[in-house]
């Protein structure tokens, strides 16, 4: 039997006091005030001229998410001075992107779960994360309807913490796991056929798959245990640098689905993480029988 995770433990203990250091707060503050100033006052509220489509009809960026990254880069530059690596700028400039790897780096995607803000669904946060050479060193997820925030630094562990009081650790605990215990999610969108339909067929068998709509969100319940699993075909910067450092300093097993190396924002192939080693291995196992994406 292999060895399980449990529900995360949340801790209040003074020395995450130490971890949540100057940096730390700056930019949670940031990414508090503008959900504040830009993303919350949309929620709800977006005229037909606010929202506008990118690659699909499906892949939605408002007025919001243009505003708020706008407002945080120059920002978060001034904490730290490095390339800002923005959904949306790099939407508008594709090569952008490629700077992920510089010696330091941001990451911004304003507004994580746009159809859910945009259909007025509460899954949706807002994600930083500061990059060395491409790999997350710390994280930032701000959920603006909850006033909850997920940090992580690496090496140091993972915390939420609650606007209405208390810091709390995220440390997952040990158990057993099987295939019929894990809840999670996973995104196939970018895989050709005909293995997106075998994995599909594979993935609807699994009872506990969800459907949050928002990485972020499901980053923050991996760590603290109430989910235990996310799979995704392909990788962006903004979206899976302040994941995967969550999950890790959380205690869950991050890795790249070819290889099983740690995630690297210069590397765009599928990520999967789950509760621990074992249970990351098991899941693959359970996807690809051949051992490749």
């Amino acid at each position: 039997m292999m060895r399980r995770r449990e529900q995360a433990t949340t801790e209040s203990r003074g020395a995450l006091t130490i971890m949540f250091d100057s940096i730390a707060g700056d930019v949670a503050d940031l990414v508090r005030a503008a959900g504040d100033q830009l993303v919350l006052p949309r929620y709800g509220a977006l005229a037909d001229g606010d929202i506008a489509t990118k690659t699909s009809p499906t892949d939605l960026v408002t007025v919001a998410d243009h505003e708020a990254e706008a407002w945080l880069a120059p920002r978060l530059r001034d904490i730290v001075d490095a390339v800002v690596i923005g959904e949306e700028a790099c939407a508008t400039d594709p090569a952008l992107r490629e700077r992920a790897i510089e010696p330091l780096a941001w990451t911004v995607d304003p507004v994580d779960g746009t159809n859910n803000f945009v259909n007025g669904k509460e899954r949706f946060c807002s994600m930083v994360a500061l990059l060395e050479n491409g790999v997350p060193v710390r994280s930032w997820i701000w959920l603006p309807l909850q006033r909850r925030l997920y940090y992580g630094a690496a090496g140091e562990g993972a915390m939420m913490r609650l606007d209405d009081g208390g810091d709390h650790r995220l440390a997952l605990g040990a158990r057993d796991w099987r295939i019929d215990m894990l809840n999670g999610a996973a995104s196939v969108r970018d895989v050709e056929e005909p293995e997106k339909t075998r994995l599909r067929g594979i993935l609807r068998e699994m009872p506990g798959r969800w459907f949050p709509g928002s990485i972020g969100v499901l980053a923050g319940c991996i760590a603290e245990g109430t989910q235990h699993f996310l799979m995704h075909a392909s990788c962006t910067p903004w979206d899976h640098a302040p994941v995967d450092l969550l999950c890790r300093e959380a205690g869950a097993h991050a890795a790249m689905i070819n290889g099983g190396g740690r995630y690297n924002a210069g590397n765009r192939s599928g990520i999967m993480i789950a509760p621990d080693a074992d249970a990351w291995h098991m899941l693959h196992r359970h996807l690809w029988e051949n051992d490749r994406l």
